[in-house]
């Protein structure tokens, strides 16, 4: 008897759809494709995948990056403290990520079981996506946050963002991606409670709540026909 279904079965059957990333790899990429390609067709909302998959692939990155810092300065507890909160030690950790050290963060992840999950599913025709890591964001990253996704509400694109973003201290750092989301949600003719992110003392979860109606099409071609220059 086997232990997992398919997703076209957990499709069928109307039950979640689980996926563990220890990395972002490839395959973990053409899993999440195949996932939203497979339920979007179901519910004829096929063209939705761009925004959606680049939207839930951001995400990813996030919830996986947010591990393999837990493990880095895990393994510095020995240091001060004070530093290792510090902007500086920020830096550091994502100089040695570009060293090529991602494919050992991703061991070392699996030897402590982090893994970022997605989960999947539909209900009333609601596509249900949660991005959940076992690691709490930091009172300033919850800040930078909520900072980004209020100011990104009010904005038309990236570069209203940037102009009205001005005194924003973290408006070039890290949760940039979330912006970039918030825009695509909109574009779709969603609010900010169909996109969200809550982080207790032990996880963080993003959740996304996408409406599978010919009414999120239309506003997603619509978005597309004003943004697509016209030709001459």
């Amino acid at each position: 008897m086997r232990e997992y279904m398919t997703i076209d079965e957990a499709i069928e059957q109307n039950k979640k759809i689980i996926i563990k990333a220890y990395s972002v790899s490839e395959s973990i990429e053409y899993f999440l494709k195949v996932a939203l390609t497979k339920v979007l067709h179901a519910y004829s909302c096929d063209m939705l995948l761009i925004p959606l998959y680049t939207s839930v692939k951001e995400l990813v990155v996030n919830a996986v990056k947010a591990n393999h810092k837990f493990i880095y300065f895990e393994g510095r507890k020995s240091y001060d403290s004070v530093f290792f909160n510090s902007e500086k030690a920020l830096q550091l950790f994502k100089l040695e990520m570009t060293r090529g050290d991602a494919r050992y963060f991703d061991l070392l992840a699996r030897k402590q079981n982090l893994y970022a999950m997605i989960t999947m599913s539909v209900i009333d025709s609601i596509l249900y996506i949660d991005v959940e890591n076992p690691t709490p964001m930091s009172d300033i990253e919850k800040e930078a946050v909520t900072k980004k996704l209020t100011i990104a509400q009010d904005c038309q694109d990236i570069t209203d963002y940037f102009i009205q973003a001005q005194e924003d201290d973290y408006k070039e750092g890290a949760g940039l991606g979330l912006v970039l989301i918030t825009m695509m949600f909109k574009g779709m003719g969603l609010s900010q409670k169909h996109f969200f992110i809550d982080s207790d003392f032990e996880k963080t979860i993003a959740s996304m709540h996408v409406p599978l109606t010919a009414t999120t099409i239309q506003e997603y071609k619509k978005r597309l026909e004003e943004t697509t220059p016209k030709s001459a």
